[in-house]
């Protein structure tokens, strides 16, 4: 396997392998940790109990997706002018694994203490504060696994973090489903995160092998009126990187979806809260097979086909979620969420990486995450809408964004790889 992954590769030396196997490990116990807190299938469920409707179930991806985006762009002013990044990177990943031991500890001693409304606020903050804490040590987290990974290799990289953490996520949900059913709520939840943070930490274990040997190309430092200027100038000048803002906000909008297909499914066909941990082992297995494929496809071909099959996945889902008569047909809505969440995952960013210079990677990172995050604000209006309306609503409408984020990349979104070599051959040609 080793010699499959670095074959193609001209960096394939001890220092290189090192660093991708510690990402992949890292990455690895970090998804098993999430897939026992999963935003799709268990934190529904455990809002539910807490006495939330659908609106506070519409709050899980916008809290998350708001919280984790929108201080990026201010901690990547900092990260360009850092030639090591991995001291800075260390201390932010402890910062982002606390809210998590919180949560376990407020769901062991607490939140059967107090007011449901006040057991939702609670955990809603500490969700929020758990995206933030992520956001804080995300673009040092990328930047340093864009270093230390060849951009021919970051595909099958990603891709095989993901399905080593899709391994460990299938007996995740294996272990959701013993847990909700064997213990009692809320110390079932609890038990939960607390090992989601054991597996957190033991991801972190891994971090501390990392091998930073050379320095980071970094930039000057600038006002911060000149930095939000320059901001602006890209956005103005960078017309394919705006047309994958426009895309990206309508499949991020889209979303909305994700955080009502489990408890829509128990609702509709009576199933037991044990189903979110069933739910859990086939987005899991999904995950395993698909970055078999979606890594390697996105080496050869490009990260923008990826993206194009992400946002048809989350049309077919939302059609699926629509039409679905049994659970033996919804399961195919967890196949298809986990196949958008695989490929997004392997490409979104790293389709960016490439648009970009090398110095202003952590930028135009931050600047993507900063503009397409208010889109999620979609998942509060989904949750009136099902108060309302009901659940069918909220998959039509998410429908509607995922193929208007289709057709976008179709037409309108190039790949940066062939741009690249069209650029060269202008250039060789003059």
């Amino acid at each position: 396997m080793d010699e499959r992954i670095f074959g193609r590769t001209k960096g394939g030396d001890s220092v290189l392998r090192r660093n991708f196997w510690v990402n992949v490990f890292d990455g690895a116990l970090f998804a098993f940790g999430l897939s026992l807190a999963s935003q799709q299938t268990v934190l529904p469920v455990f809002v539910k109990h807490l006495g939330g409707g659908n609106v506070a179930l519409g709050l899980i991806p916008v809290l998350w997706t708001a919280g984790f985006n929108f201080p990026q762009i201010f901690v990547a002013r900092r990260v360009q002018k850092h030639a090591k990044k991995k001291g800075m990177f260390l201390k932010t990943a402890i910062i982002q694994r606390l809210p998590w031991l919180l949560l376990a500890i407020v769901s062991f001693f607490v939140i059967d203490r107090v007011d449901s409304s006040v057991g939702v606020i609670l955990f809603l903050s500490l969700f929020t504060l758990a995206a933030v804490a992520g956001s804080i040590n995300f673009p040092l987290w990328f930047d340093l696994v864009a270093k230390l990974t060849p951009v021919d290799l970051r595909g099958r990289m990603l891709a095989t973090r993901n399905l080593a953490g899709g391994i460990l996520g299938i007996l995740g949900g294996w272990i959701v489903e013993r847990v909700l059913e064997g213990l009692a709520y809320p110390a079932n939840f609890g038990f939960l995160f607390l090992l989601a943070i054991l597996a957190m930490t033991g991801s972190y274990g891994f971090l501390l092998c990392l091998r930073e040997d050379t320095d980071s190309v970094v930039t000057t430092p600038v006002k911060r009126k000149e930095f939000w200027r320059k901001l602006r100038t890209i956005i103005r000048h960078e017309g394919n990187f705006r047309n994958f803002l426009l895309s990206d906000a309508m499949l991020i909008a889209a979303t909305m979806a994700g955080a009502f297909y489990t408890i829509s499914f128990i609702e509709r066909f009576s199933l037991a809260d044990s189903y979110a941990g069933t739910f859990t082992v086939v987005m899991m297995t999904t995950t395993i097979f698909g970055n078999i494929l979606f890594g390697p496809l996105a080496d050869s071909f490009g990260h923008r086909l990826n993206m194009v099959l992400a946002a048809s996945s989350t049309l077919l889902a939302c059609l699926i979620a629509i039409l679905a008569p049994s659970v033996t047909v919804a399961y195919i809505v967890f196949v298809l969420s986990a196949s958008t969440i695989s490929l997004s995952g392997i490409s979104r960013l790293a389709f960016v990486a490439e648009l970009c210079p090398e110095a202003e990677r952590p930028t135009y990172i931050a600047l993507a995450n900063m503009i397409t995050a208010p889109f999620v604000l979609f998942g509060i209006i989904g949750g009136w809408l099902a108060d309302a309306y009901g659940f069918t609503i909220v998959f039509v409408i998410a429908g509607l964004f995922s193929g208007g984020s289709l057709l976008t990349w179709l037409l309108f979104i190039r790949e940066p790889r062939r741009m690249n070599i069209n650029t060269a051959i202008e250039s060789a040609s003059w």
